[in-house]
């Protein structure tokens, strides 16, 4: 893989409900131009998740929090931590290529501010952009966003405009707390 990919901001098709986002991906193992995978208006859309998603959430969930490799121990610990909370379907906005769920974020709010529970992209669509088309898709609310950010996250959510306010203390050890005001 190599370059920056150019995606265009997606344009609401009804109200604040599904977008659709013309973007330009190179899946994982693929380097050139006649390999890469154009995705148009057609093929992915950002929409709010439904019951039928809920077998991919949890896959996704699990397969994705697998990766980071110096949360595995911790995870083998708090084999509980890889159970996805159902109770969060409301609040999941769902990034779907071709008709499948590529990745998938969940706010809920707290006060004056939207609380980021998950951000998660599939492995094998990771560093392609979904996970920034999720946060673009939230920020779009005007809400604060806040997240207890993981150690291994810090740099993506500082590329996306989120700035430390702070460290929290965790079962899994101090993180940051972050935030990203939206209402500039």
């Amino acid at each position: 893989m190599g370059g920056k990919r150019g995606y265009y901001l997606p344009q609401p098709l009804f109200g604040f409900g599904n977008y659709v986002i013309d973007l330009m991906f190179f899946r994982k193992g693929e380097s050139t131009v006649n390999e890469q995978t154009t995705l148009s208006s057609s093929n992915f859309i950002i929409r709010s998740a439904v019951a039928d998603d809920v077998d991919t959430l949890r896959d996704v969930f699990r397969r994705a929090s697998l990766t980071i490799e110096g949360d595995r121990d911790l995870i083998a610990t708090h084999p509980e931590w890889l159970v996805w909370d159902d109770a969060m379907l409301p609040f999941v906005r769902v990034a779907v290529v071709a008709g499948r769920v590529v990745g998938f974020a969940s706010v809920h709010p707290v006060d004056d501010f939207l609380e980021l529970e998950d951000l998660f992209t599939d492995p094998d669509w990771m560093r392609q952009g979904i996970a920034r088309v999720l946060i673009e898709d939230i920020a779009r609310r005007g809400v604060r966003v806040e997240v207890t950010a993981n150690l291994q996250a810090i740099g993506f959510y500082e590329s996306v405009g989120f700035v430390a306010r702070g460290v929290v203390n965790t079962q899994g050890g101090s993180v940051p707390r972050m935030y990203l005001d939206t209402t500039r």
